[in-house]
């Protein structure tokens, strides 16, 4: 594990300086953390770190892509922070007057993930298109607090049926552990909250 970890950090520090090799080079190493290391820290648990690799290495494989999702992104994040620090406010009282304990953030999808999502659903599908780009995540104390505080938030907000994910009963291969639900939000904004 200890090896792992080490070419991970390894492979991390040169994807952050491969603006110094040639674009052949560039393109093979992205690849590379593409489709092998990225994977494996996700296998391992390490999410900040594949998403850190998946981002960086979708820099170098479309560059148009990557800083037209990028530029979008931003601009949502800053015309949403507002929006999301008002859902976290919602939350936080409900879970307050339930005595439920919680930390709660929120998130905007990052890059990759989006431009996954852009390329499995098909050309013709576009940016306006991706309803789950705003989050929020909330952290209680136990297992049961997750399920009390799900069924607390689909009693605030009317949830998408087909968007409830239950990794709790069911965890992923690397033992992730969540409830996912995406939610019609204030002005009809679809939210997608990670319960944890």
């Amino acid at each position: 594990l200890r090896v792992l970890l080490i070419k991970l950090v390894d492979r991390l520090h040169n994807m952050r300086t491969l603006q110094y090799h040639n674009r052949p080079s560039q393109v093979r190493i992205a690849r590379e953390t593409q489709d092998i290391y990225a994977p494996l820290a996700n296998r391992l648990g390490i999410y900040w770190l594949q998403v850190e690799l998946e981002e960086l290495s979708l820099k170098y494989l479309d560059p148009d892509g990557y800083h037209m999702l990028k530029t979008k992104l931003d601009a949502i994040a800053k015309e949403k922070e507002g929006y999301l620090q008002d859902i976290i406010a919602q939350i936080q009282a409900k879970l307050s007057e339930a005595n439920i304990p919680s930390d709660i953030k929120s998130r905007i999808k990052h890059i990759n993930s989006v431009y996954q999502k852009l390329k499995r659903q098909g050309q013709g599908v576009s940016f306006e298109n991706v309803y789950d780009v705003l989050g929020v995540r909330v952290i209680v104390d136990t297992v049961g607090e997750c399920y009390e505080t799900l069924g607390i938030i689909h009693s605030m907000w009317k949830p998408i049926q087909s968007r409830i994910k239950d990794f709790i009963a069911m965890p992923k291969a690397n033992m992730y552990q969540s409830l996912h639900t995406t939610v019609f939000g204030p002005g009809g904004e679809r939210i997608e909250i990670q319960i944890r």
